[in-house]
């Protein structure tokens, strides 16, 4: 059998839920039930819905429990191990009676759930009307239970695998995360910037959908590879799409895929972004410009996981976890009719609010090292370094356009410096005044209060010294052991270009940038 034309992914592992799902659409072909439910017991007494299908299923049936101390009548039943057919003509109380109404007369069956010995669950067929299922059907239930044990038993079987391996990715994200290489551009240690660190930790783990809120450039496809990079699909596909990118037109094309002449120009089958991130991880950014038509289409798949390709009737089944950016409010989109509510819903299980740069001003002496030391490592450009004019026009200045206003600002200032010290002129900031788009303006006020005081990096030197490194807020200041190394080495360079002088001028406090209080206070905590 010539196979060349299936994808490889037809033959991954169907996860059980899915198992017990086909089962019962099975099921229904003989049957015709109008609802078919799957449960197994939570404890020793509670049962609990796993699955439920049918016309006659509502969502209210999701979290639904049944106490057997309670129904001495399922009790009984499950006890004897065989499937029980209720006499229409005689009263009795209905199973999901306090969610769904039926009729007093109507087809009720119910067959117990066993793995060998040990009860695991039941399963129950209604139907309003009677006689609606014949000893045959009886017959094929006492057979098709024993698949549906072993599809409970899988399922429950996969959840505490799940569970386990979600406990251990969370204990490995708290104490690996910062040292992983996901991290090794997640540059700052500001109390704003650490606590989004600590939320990534914390969903990477899961497989929930994550939407990203912040300003252009605060670093949201960053977050979002993190995220998947810290995941059990990180050794999948990371497919990302800019929404605002899309081509109207082709739009459901690109997310969805297409056959063979589904439109002018489809010359063969093509798959889709979705396909492609098929056990990874889909990235949409910008999502608040995902045109409204398409947006039930990202739902059902959100919901089910199953779409059709443009211009096809077989439906596509993908294991896909969704990460959401946006830089708009998508609560207003959805007041002025521009973006659904349901699907607004579907994303915004975990949200991850992005905080401004100008929120986090102890990062930006890092973020601008890390740019600098990216940079550096282009050819040409090996004697790249910030001088302290340059470092302190920097913290002058505020980046509407965020980390990366700032990126773009510095590789633009190491152009204009050929490749070597970049001065403060060199840092060329657009203004209202030059009849261009405003990205970077200066501070209102121009000194940093003593709790953000600005961080010099090491690749900042003048002639007489290394320079300083970063200083977080005192009081929640979280630290890495290189950071107090750097700091050390940074005061006993200036130290050694003073002579060991503090105080004055060209003394090391001067050189510093600090009080000279405060350099002693420094100098005591790190022992100098």
């Amino acid at each position: 059998m010539n196979c060349s034309g299936c994808p490889a992914r037809a033959l991954s592992p169907l996860p059980a839920e899915k198992s017990l799902e086909m089962i019962l659409d099975a099921l229904y072909e003989i049957a015709r039930y109008e609802l078919a439910v799957v449960l197994s017991f939570e404890s020793s007494q509670i049962l609990r819905v796993r699955k439920a299908r049918g016309p006659l299923y509502t969502p209210r049936l999701q979290h639904h429990t049944i106490d057997l101390t309670k129904r001495q009548d399922l009790a009984r039943i499950l006890s004897q191990k065989s499937p029980y057919l209720f006499d229409p003509t005689l009263a009795h109380t209905d199973t999901y009676t306090e969610l769904i109404p039926m009729p007093q007369n109507h087809s009720c069956l119910i067959a117990p759930l066993y793995i060998d010995d040990t009860p695991i669950g039941m399963l129950t067929l209604d139907h309003r009307l009677c006689e609606q299922f014949t000893p045959d059907v009886v017959r094929f239930i006492t057979t098709l239970s024993k698949l549906i044990s072993l599809a409970v038993a899988q399922t429950d079987a996969s959840e505490t695998l799940s569970q386990k391996s979600h406990a251990l990715l969370t204990e490995r994200n708290a104490l690996l995360a910062p040292q992983s290489p996901a991290f090794k551009n997640m540059i700052g240690t500001s109390p704003a910037w650490t606590r989004t660190l600590d939320a990534i930790k914390l969903v990477a783990a899961s497989d929930l959908p994550v939407l990203v809120c912040g300003e252009t450039g605060t670093g949201k496809e960053l977050v979002a590879r993190t995220v998947h990079q810290l995941s059990t699909r990180s050794d999948k596909p990371f497919v990302p799409v800019n929404c605002s990118a899309l081509v109207h037109s082709l739009a459901e094309s690109e997310l969805f895929g297409h056959e063979k002449g589904a439109f002018s120009g489809a010359v063969g089958t093509h798959r889709g972004r979705f396909e492609l991130a098929h056990g990874g991880t889909l990235f949409l950014d910008e999502v608040g410009d995902l045109p409204l038509e398409l947006q039930p289409k990202l739902l059902r798949v959100l919901q089910d996981g199953v779409f059709e390709r443009v211009g096809g009737e077989r439906s596509v089944s993908v294991s896909v976890r969704i990460i959401a950016a946006t830089n708009i409010n998508l609560s207003e989109a959805v007041t002025q009719g521009k973006f659904r509510e349901d699907l607004l819903y579907r994303l915004d299980v975990f949200p991850l609010s992005l905080p401004p740069l100008r929120e986090r001003a102890e990062d930006v002496a890092l973020l601008a090292e890390h740019f600098i030391q990216k940079i550096k490592t282009r050819p040409g450009f090996e004697r790249t370094q910030l001088s302290p004019s340059a470092f302190k026009k920097i913290f002058s200045l505020t980046f509407p356009g965020n980390v990366r206003e700032l990126r773009n600002l510095l590789e633009r200032a190491a152009l204009l410096a050929r490749g070597d010290t970049i001065g403060a002129e060199h840092l060329v900031c657009r203004t209202p005044e030059s009849g261009t788009q405003t990205t970077v303006y200066p501070r209102e006020h121009t000194e940093v209060s003593e709790s953000v005081q600005p961080a010099i990096p090491l690749c900042i030197r003048d002639s007489s010294c290394m320079v300083r490194c970063t200083q977080g807020k005192k009081e929640e200041t979280t630290l890495v052991v290189n950071f107090h190394q750097a700091q050390r080495a940074a005061i006993q360079a200036a130290l050694d270009a003073s002579n060991g002088k503090i105080y004055g001028a060209n003394g090391a406090a001067e050189i510093l940038g600090l009080k000279p209080s405060t350099l002693q206070s420094k100098m005591k905590k790190l022992g100098l």
